[in-house]
């Protein structure tokens, strides 16, 4: 399973943004989302998929592009 880069990428922007654990980043909101520097729609929809992925425990496989 090969690392999804832009998921690497919006994870980052999101412990940039001082979201740094699973609580933390399934609890953001819109706001919270829009509020971040340099967001756009691709990063709004991985955080989006990594919040279901917190939900679900299968972050692993949401970073691998392993998400249905």
């Amino acid at each position: 399973m090969a690392v999804n880069q832009k998921a690497i990428r919006a994870l980052g922007k999101v412990l940039d943004a001082g979201f740094t654990d699973e609580k933390a980043i399934s609890a953001m909101t819109m706001d919270d989302i829009l509020s971040m520097q340099g967001i756009t729609v691709t990063d709004i929809a991985l955080i989006n998929e990594l919040q279901k992925s917190i939900k679900s425990n299968k972050v692993i496989s949401f970073l691998g592009g392993g998400v249905e």
